[in-house]
């Protein structure tokens, strides 16, 4: 008896193609429960740590939820200085800080993981910022993702590292 191999062919634009969805939904998603009472910045970091795994799928890497936490930390000071400033109930601050360092997060997670998961993330500063400045000049179209109201996972866990 023979076993039957399934063989998938993924090319390198399907992949991005499909890092650039989930980036966007993700970056949906987090304009709307950032401003969610209860919900907030916890669920936002949820969203953030769901987006990395689901990334890290898209490129046959298996990245865990506390690996993905630790990938957050990394990210540094512009970063957790951002995220922070999503505490302050003001939903016109809220908003386009969420999107955009969740925008920004896909987008160096992305390029990360095509360029083999290096330590060293100063590399990656430039693509945080024009993606974080990309999602503040297009923010209604990014506000208008059909997704944004599906979470990308269950939004009320709590992550520890």
């Amino acid at each position: 008896m023979h076993k039957q191999v399934k063989i998938t062919v993924i090319d390198d634009k399907m992949r991005e193609e499909e890092a650039a969805s989930l980036c966007k939904w993700a970056t949906a998603r987090a304009g709307v429960i950032v401003v969610a009472p209860l919900l907030g910045t916890m669920a936002l970091m949820a969203n953030q740590i769901y987006l990395i795994c689901k990334l890290g799928k898209v490129y046959e890497e298996k990245i865990s939820e506390s690996a993905a936490v630790s990938l957050l930390s990394s990210l540094g000071a512009t970063y957790v200085g951002q995220t922070a400033a999503t505490l302050i109930p003001f939903a016109p601050l809220q908003i386009p800080i969420a999107m955009g360092t969740t925008y920004g997060l896909g987008r160096v997670v992305t390029q990360w993981l095509k360029t083999g998961k290096p330590k060293d993330m100063s590399a990656f500063k430039t693509i945080y910022a024009d993606a974080v400045s990309e999602v503040k000049k297009n923010i209604d179209v990014f506000k208008n993702d059909p997704k944004k109201d599906e979470p990308l996972g269950d939004e009320n866990k709590k992550f520890n590292e």
